[in-house]
């Protein structure tokens, strides 16, 4: 099967949308698909766009968008055309829906993403206080996109939900295939059981990873490593991916790492080891589509520990890959939690195995490329 792959940025690169754009293809390759990239999709006129951003920033104190406006996405449309001319595939699959809202073709398009335009107002910080032309343009771009696909995968069910519920989207119109881990391990089931056996419940590690500091939730997985060290449990808190406002303040138990490209082996190695020996990922995140993280940890036998919000309920199931709590759930009663486990250790370690069986079976790449296949062979074959 002949694949356009539809990117606005560099799908070839393994940084794209933090790898997940560079995994997509490569998990149907794995499959037995002929992927032909279109991408690095230029914005014109760039120079009036980045006018508007600034104008609507500093005078009403707004957010504008520039990918969401028609004149942008009209010249994405034609990049596009421009490229399927010469490739002449048997459906086309996208990453986003904006370079597909106003894309006219005869060839079958599919989008995987992780959430509709209406799940994400006000939910990210960037996407808060946007300027009412980039939420009118936003929702109409959107159905357009939509409703030219013949097939939309999502996610999560959050934003298959949305799609249904905000869009009008018939449901048989839509699916739900997870994503995978954007890190690579060579552990096997052998090796993970000899991992979990030979991690003692002397010490609590528990490991944060996240840019956005106060957004995933670092503050509060802070606070659950300060309970536990009060109630006299040894912890070990190590933040990867950023710097918190307090760093020198930090009590002795808690590391900072920054962030560590996993582009250089050097990077691969050291979160390699950060992550074989966490017994939790603790991720409280206040607001998120489908984190790749916790397919991450989990191939390595480690359950997740974090929220209930967005899409995350499709990822983490309570008592099989994690635990999920309420978002204003106080330390307390994480810090409950993780000593029940540490008191009755065999039961960690089962919800360890049980982690890594996630993974194995749901949520990678190659489970979700095959997931995927079967959806595009069936709208190239006219059953979607």
């Amino acid at each position: 099967m002949k694949i356009a792959y539809i990117s606005v940025q560099d799908s070839t690169n393994v940084r794209s949308f933090s790898g997940t754009g560079y995994f997509i293809p490569r998990s149907l390759k794995m499959n037995g698909a002929e992927i032909n990239y279109i991408g690095n999709l230029k914005t014109q006129p760039y120079l009036t766009e980045k006018f508007k951003e600034i104008y609507y920033r500093y005078i009403p104190g707004k957010t504008y968008w520039f990918n969401r406006n028609p004149r942008v996405l009209k010249n994405y449309a034609r990049q596009i055309n421009k490229s399927l001319n010469g490739i002449n595939p048997d459906v086309i699959l996208s990453f986003s829906g904006q370079p597909l809202a106003l894309l006219k073709t005869d060839k079958p398009i599919v989008l995987w993403a992780d959430a509709v335009f209406e799940d994400i107002i006000d939910f990210y910080p960037e996407f808060t206080d946007m300027a009412k032309v980039t939420i009118k343009h936003g929702h109409k771009m959107e159905k357009e996109a939509l409703d030219r696909c013949a097939h939309i995968v999502y996610s999560s069910d959050w934003a298959a939900k949305g799609a249904i519920q905000y869009y009008n989207i018939p449901p048989e119109k839509v699916s739900v295939i997870t994503y995978g881990a954007n890190i690579e391990t060579n552990w096997d089931q052998e090796t993970v059981d000899e991992k979990i056996k030979k991690k003692t419940n002397e010490q609590c590690n528990l490991l944060f990873v996240g840019v956005h500091w106060y957004r995933k939730g670092g503050d509060k997985a802070l606070e659950v490593a300060k309970e536990l060290h009060s109630q006299g449990m040894p912890v070990k808190l190590d933040i990867l991916g950023c710097r918190p406002d307090n760093e020198n303040q930090l009590p002795s138990y808690v590391k900072v790492h920054g962030f560590i490209s996993k582009e250089t082996e050097k990077g691969k190695t050291i979160i390699h080891q950060l992550i074989s020996n966490a017994h939790f990922l603790i991720l409280p995140t206040l607001a998120d589509c489908t984190p790749i993280v916790f397919a991450e940890f989990n191939s390595y036998g480690i359950p997740c520990l974090t929220t209930k919000v967005g899409g995350i309920p499709t990822l983490i199931k309570n008592e099989v890959n994690g635990k999920l709590f309420d978002k204003k759930a106080p330390a307390t009663e994480y810090a409950e939690y993780i000593k029940s486990l540490f008191t009755n250790y065999d039961n960690y370690k089962t919800l360890a195995q049980k982690s890594y069986n996630e993974y194995k079976t749901r949520l990678n790449w190659n489970a979700s490329g095959k997931k995927m296949m079967g959806v595009l062979k069936n709208v190239v074959n006219g059953k979607s």
